[in-house]
């Protein structure tokens, strides 16, 4: 997926929606982001969550901030 220079949160949870309309997400606020997580696919996505945040130089209030992929904890 290409992902434009910004890409509002709830643009990209109608497209996750669209193709995965089961897709659980837990949340969690992390100091001006919110962290949008997908346990079964281990990918998360922060979004900004600074109200006074405006689009400009960088993104602004519920803009993605980044997408990551994590791995499970493999214990011995």
């Amino acid at each position: 997926m290409e992902f434009p220079r910004y890409l509002a949160w709830d643009d990209l949870r109608g497209e996750l929606r669209r193709v995965a309309p089961t897709l659980e997400l837990t949340t969690r606020e992390q100091g001006g982001f919110v962290e949008y997580r997908a346990p079964a696919s281990n990918v998360s996505v922060l979004a900004v969550d600074e109200p006074e945040d405006e689009r400009g130089y960088r993104v602004g209030h519920q803009d993605v901030w980044s997408v990551s992929v994590w791995g499970a904890v493999q214990l011995d």
